[in-house]
């Protein structure tokens, strides 16, 4: 049985991997993390009902770049024979994103 740390991990890291995203965001108020004995995941939400992911983006437009986590994070999720919904939160965007627009 696959533990949920090693899915918010490998989660984790395909959102980092995908460029644009500067990096994972634990969100504003309530944590987007996923809590495990000894630990936990911020930035990547796994509840019963959908995945969360936080990133913080590096350049812009936007949309792209939560495509792309969605996919990438769908990969994960369908290795595993998971089908939850996935939700990308852009929480914030780096100042310097402007000069980085890519099209």
């Amino acid at each position: 049985m696959v533990r949920v740390e090693d899915i918010a991990a490998a989660i984790a890291d395909a959102a980092l991997g995908v460029p644009g995203v500067a990096g994972l965001s634990p969100g504003r108020g309530v944590e987007v993390s996923t809590p495990y004995p000894g630990g936990k995941v911020v930035g990547v939400r796994m509840a019963a009902d959908g995945v969360t992911v936080g990133i913080t983006a590096d350049r812009v437009p936007l949309p792209p770049i939560a495509d792309q986590v969605t996919a990438a994070v769908r990969r994960v999720l369908s290795a595993v024979g998971d089908d939850r919904p996935v939700t990308v939160v852009i929480d914030d965007v780096l100042p310097e994103a402007l000069s980085r627009r890519v099209t």
